[in-house]
């Protein structure tokens, strides 16, 4: 995908519309000299309220280097829960674009393999754990209608009751639509229609069968002139 087109969290391909990178060049060593100066909140706050200008123009380029710039701020301040918190609200936000989350988990990552405290690691790999099984769910309901807990499960190599854990955050927050039954163990991801769609779904599906036999009927009927003329 060329990087005047992105895609956004809803699956849907959007294309750039307007270049901060300009503003980006600027702002980041603004905000980079700030946190080193022990002012991170405000270096967040600052990226973060760009963050929204370039996201809502689908800058794909920019936002992902204001996404790795956050995390790495962050991560060279050894602020943990604000890189944890910071990791999910980027990934939370609306219409986020996927390429650049992708990246900054990337850069994420690295951290991991430096970290040196058990406890630091651990808690950054269940938040990175957490985005991308979020992100795999939003996958399944995009292209599933149905499918089984344990399946569901299996595909994000998580337990049954993390699984489910994961599937109630994204419901709650509106990011999915999804019907547990669980003495069956199936999950719907299809949202029941309005009476009133189902009406004109029926409607037009049998406005378009009488026009079929009329159609049908014409045709034998001058099938049967021609028949009759020779």
């Amino acid at each position: 995908m060329s990087e005047d087109r992105s895609e956004r969290s809803d699956g849907k391909i959007v294309k750039m519309e307007v270049d901060y990178s300009s503003t980006v060049d600027q702002r980041l060593p603004e905000c980079e000299k700030m946190a080193k100066e022990g002012k991170l909140q405000e270096a967040v706050e600052s990226l973060l309220s760009l963050e929204k200008q370039t996201r809502t123009a689908s800058d794909m380029v920019s936002t992902s280097r204001i996404l790795v710039a956050v995390v790495q701020m962050c991560y060279e301040a050894k602020d943990w829960d604000a890189l944890n918190e910071n990791i999910m609200l980027l990934t939370k936000r609306r219409s986020q674009l996927k390429q650049a989350v992708a990246k900054m988990v990337q850069e994420c990552y690295k951290y991991v393999d430096s970290m040196t405290d058990l406890t630091i690691k651990l808690r950054l790999i269940d938040t990175l754990r957490t985005v991308t099984a979020g992100k795999n769910i939003r996958i399944m309901a995009k292209y599933y209608t149905r499918i089984t807990m344990k399946r569901m499960a299996g595909l994000l190599d998580l337990s049954i009751d993390e699984s489910e854990e994961f599937l109630s955050s994204l419901v709650v927050n509106k990011t999915i639509y999804a019907k547990v039954d669980r003495m069956a163990g199936i999950i719907n991801f299809q949202r029941p229609k309005d009476p009133n769609d189902l009406l004109n779904d029926w409607s037009h599906k049998l406005n378009s069968l009488m026009s079929l036999v009329n159609k049908t009927t014409h045709l034998i009927a001058k099938e049967e002139m021609i028949h009759n003329l020779q």
